[in-house]
């Protein structure tokens, strides 16, 4: 909700490329933290591990819908290191 209301409130006064760019860096840093936060997690048990696969992939869910254009080759809306982190940890990936 709150990058939602951020996002109307910066649409009022800034350039949609300005505006993009700086979703962008938003998308980044979700990625770059939640990851950095999830591989310190230490998970032994198989509902865990299952638990903590569903977390990653709601999360995943709400990514791809923040207003951030790719800039990169990725045909993935809002992919990134999450993403990866997945793939790796558990061999799957987000339904699209």
């Amino acid at each position: 909700q709150e990058v939602t209301y951020l996002h109307r409130i910066l649409s009022q006064i800034l350039l949609e490329v300005d505006l993009q760019a700086i979703f962008r860096q938003v998308v980044q840093i979700f990625h770059s933290h939640i990851t950095e936060a999830f591989s310190k997690l230490e998970v032994s048990s198989p509902q865990a591990k299952n638990r903590l696969c569903r977390d990653v992939q709601h999360i995943l869910v709400c990514i791809r819908k923040l207003p951030a254009q790719n800039f990169s080759s990725e045909p993935v809306r809002n992919y990134g290191l999450l993403d990866e982190f997945l793939a790796e940890k558990f061999g799957t990936k987000v339904d699209e």
